[in-house]
Order: structure tokens, then C-alpha cells, then sequence
């Protein structure tokens, strides 16, 4: 805009005129480049108005009054349809004594508003460390509470199958889960297979095992081993008949 203005300032000099400046159409930049900074300030005050700071605010009103009082001086011209005539009024536009100026007002606002970004940005970056931080503490204790629930009662079984015996006392950190009865089904399976082994030992060797000892009236291996060790009997029998 202060092109345009310069530009119409000297419309009639000898040099303008050959240099091919246009009294018209610098008009007409000149009137677009104030609407484009109308809205422009318009949208400013629309989307920053919000901002709590009172500093930023001070800042954007000024800005806001400083373009408010530069339009009023650039409205008479704009309207007119004689470009070539500029007013004083109008030529001291971006150079009224007295007061700050509308380049002024716009620097200061860029640096409240940069100010007002970086601000903005580190407190944004203070709550994403914050929520990664909490993620982190709730991802923690979910791990822990799985290894409590699940991982630290599989290492307990994982020893009880790699080691050479069950021991039938269920360890103090599965009773009360789900896991004492898994340890304990696990601690008499283990039990009964070393009855087995036995029993098998002593039928190869030919003596006579020791009967294996029913859990219960329906104990299936209880009553093939009786089985088994009555036909034992019956053939050490006949061979001592047949002898």
C-alpha cells in the first residue's frame, strides 16, 4: 500500500510518467491490498480474541485501532474516482507524527505473538513428556501386574517340572490364585508317576511290588496294577508247579 501511495504522490512528475506508472491501476492496488489487510486483521482479532494474556491482547487491540484508523484516512481516496488526486491526509498515512505507526504496531504484535507460540509450544511439549511419562508408569504397572498374575506363577511350575520332585507344599506366591491348583493336580501327577515307576521296577527285577495306592473307589490305575500284580502271582505260581 505504501508503494501505490508513493507511486500516486508522484503521478504527474515527468520520470513516473515514463517509467509507466498508472494513477489507475495503482488505485486499484492499492484498494485491493486494504481489503486484503482488512480481513486480515479481522481474522486475527476472530481467531485471537480468546487468548487469556493481557499482554497479547494490549497488543492486538492496538493493532486492531492502529489499522482502524489507517483505513478511516484511506477510505475518502479509495472512494473516489479520481486516483490522481491524493490528499495530504492520505499521503501522510504510514507517516503520522505523534503516534505509533501501523508498521510499528504490527512488529510488536509479531514478537508478542512469536512470544506467545514458543510459550504455547513448551507448554505443549511439558504435557506431551507428561502424558508419555504416565503412559509409561500405567504400561509399567500393567506389566507388573501381569508378572504377578501370570509370569511369576509359570516360573514357579517351570521349576516345579524341570526339577526332579514336586514338592506337595504349594509355594507361598500361588496359594490363593488359580495356580495352587494347577501345582497341586501337577505335585500328585508327579507323585503317582513315581508309584508307577516303582511298581514297573520291581515287576522287571522279579519281586514283587508293593500294590500302588487307590486315591479313590474309582481309581482306574490303582486297579490295573492289582490286576497286573495278581497275574504276576498266578504265573510265579505256575512256574513253580511246572518246576
Amino acid at each position: 500500500m505504501e508503494r501505490s501511495l508513493l507511486g500516486l504522490a508522484h503521478a504527474d512528475s515527468r520520470k513516473v510518467r515514463f517509467i509507466g506508472y498508472d494513477p489507475v491501476q495503482l488505485h486499484a492496488e492499492l484498494g485491493r491490498a486494504s481489503q486484503e489487510a482488512d480481513d486480515a486483521v479481522r481474522h486475527l482479532v476472530e481467531a485471537l480474541s480468546g487468548v487469556p494474556e493481557l499482554e497479547f491482547q494490549a497488543y492486538l487491540i492496538r493493532l486492531e485501532l492502529e489499522w482502524s484508523q489507517m483505513r478511516a484516512h484511506l477510505a475518502e481516496y479509495l472512494a473516489s474516482e479520481k486516483p490522481e488526486r491524493v490528499s495530504l491526509s492520505t499521503l501522510r498515512t504510514f507517516r503520522f507524527q505523534g503516534q505509533g505507526t501501523l508498521g510499528e504496531a504490527v512488529q510488536a504484535f509479531k514478537r508478542v505473538y512469536l512470544a506467545h507460540q514458543e510459550r504455547e509450544a513448551r507448554a505443549t511439549r511439558s504435557a506431551l513428556m507428561g502424558y508419555a511419562l504416565g503412559v509409561g508408569v500405567g504400561f509399567g504397572i500393567v506389566v507388573m501386574l501381569m508378572w504377578r498374575r501370570w509370569g511369576r506363577p509359570m516360573r514357579w511350575l517351570q521349576r516345579a517340572i524341570t526339577q526332579s520332585g514336586v514338592d506337595p507344599v504349594v509355594p507361598a506366591p500361588l496359594r490363593g490364585t488359580a495356580w495352587e491348583a494347577i501345582y497341586q493336580r501337577l505335585a500328585f501327577q508327579e507323585r503317582r508317576l513315581r508309584e508307577v515307576e516303582v511298581f514297573m521296577r520291581d515287576l522287571a527285577m522279579g519281586r514283587t511290588p508293593e500294590p500302588i495306592t487307590p486315591t479313590d473307589s474309582t481309581d482306574a490305575l490303582a486297579r490295573s496294577s492289582a490286576c497286573l500284580l495278581k497275574r504276576f502271582e498266578e504265573l510265579r505260581s505256575n512256574r513253580r508247579e511246572a518246576v
